[in-house]
C-alpha cells in the first residue's frame, strides 16, 4: 500500500475516532442514560483500525526510508495526544456518572429499608393482608 494512500486512511480514522469521542462526551454530559458498553465497543473498533493502519504505515516507512513519512509520524503523535486528552475527559465523565449511580442506588436502598420498616410495624405476621373489593 502506498504511504500517501495509507496516510489518507489514517486521517479518516483519526477524524472518525475524534467524532465518536465528541459524540460520547456530549452524551455523557447530557442528562440521558448512556450505553457505556456500546460506547466502549465503538471506540475499541475504530481504535483497532487506526492502530493497524498506523502499524502498516510505520512498516512501510521503515522499508522506504522516506523523510516525509517521519514528519507524518510526528503529526500523528500530536493527533494521538489530542485523542488521549479526549479519552481522559470521557473517563472523568464516566466516573461522575458512576458516582451519581452509586449515590442514587444507596438512596434507593435506604428508602426500601424504610418502606419495609413501615410495612412490618403495622402487621403481626410477615404476610401482607389483602382486602378483597369484589362485593
Amino acid at each position: 500500500m502506498d504511504i500517501g494512500q495509507n496516510s489518507s486512511i489514517i486521517e479518516e480514522c483519526f477524524d472518525h475516532y475524534e467524532k465518536i469521542q465528541l459524540q460520547h462526551l456530549h452524551i455523557l454530559q447530557s442528562n440521558t442514560v448512556p450505553d457505556l458498553n456500546l460506547m466502549t465497543r465503538d471506540r475499541e473498533k475504530i481504535f483497532q483500525i487506526l492502530k493497524t493502519n498506523l502499524e502498516t504505515m510505520m512498516e512501510n516507512a521503515g522499508l522506504t526510508h522516506r523523510t516525509d513519512s517521519i514528519s507524518d509520524l510526528g503529526k500523528y503523535e500530536n493527533r494521538l495526544n489530542a485523542i488521549m486528552k479526549l479519552d481522559e475527559a470521557i473517563s472523568i465523565e464516566i466516573k461522575k456518572y458512576r458516582d451519581t449511580l452509586k449515590t442514587n442506588l444507596n438512596r434507593m436502598k435506604k428508602g426500601k429499608a424504610a418502606m419495609n420498616g413501615y410495612r412490618m410495624a403495622g402487621t403481626t405476621s410477615p404476610n401482607p393482608h389483602v382486602l378483597s373489593m369484589n362485593r
